[in-house]
């Protein structure tokens, strides 16, 4: 595997390991309103219905997999002056892990039903998936770089 690859396979890592968060939150709520509504009745949440915390939890892990593989891809393919700069390098990062993380509102939306929480919060943390992908752009892209930085 060629150096853009091994940055593709640490980008799609990353990306696994973003989504893993906002799925874990999704499965802890959904499994506490599942184990609300079976001992102290109806809670009137729609995160109770096993399809939407499904789709929660699945959705969530699909598009921390997309993100992280297409930070991958593009720092495999940007031009070498672009990647040696630590600025411009986690400016692209930055844009395609916000604009990529609106992907997380769309599973928040379809799994709340359009409840103005979930969604509220998917919005307010697309900055900060962009800002985390901007941070770690460097341990994704040292394959290319030729730095033993580990992931």
């Amino acid at each position: 595997m060629g150096a853009s690859g091994a940055v593709v396979r640490r980008g799609l890592l990353f990306g696994i390991r973003a989504g893993a968060v906002p799925a874990g939150m999704c499965a802890a709520l959904w499994a506490v309103i599942a184990l609300a509504g079976l001992f102290g009745g109806p809670v009137g949440s729609t995160l109770e219905k096993p399809v939407a915390g499904s789709v929660a939890v699945l959705g969530s892990l699909a598009v921390g997999a997309g993100l992280g593989l297409m930070t991958g891809m593009v720092l495999a393919v940007v031009p070498s002056r672009v990647l040696a700069s630590a600025p411009l390098r986690g400016l692209a990062c930055f844009v395609v892990g916000t604009m990529l993380s609106a992907g997380e509102v769309v599973v928040m939306d379809v799994s709340s039903e359009g409840g103005f929480g979930p969604v509220a919060l998917a919005v307010l943390a697309m900055p900060v998936v962009g800002a985390v992908a901007a941070a770690r752009s460097r341990s994704i892209a040292a394959a290319r770089l030729g730095t033993a930085d580990p992931l």
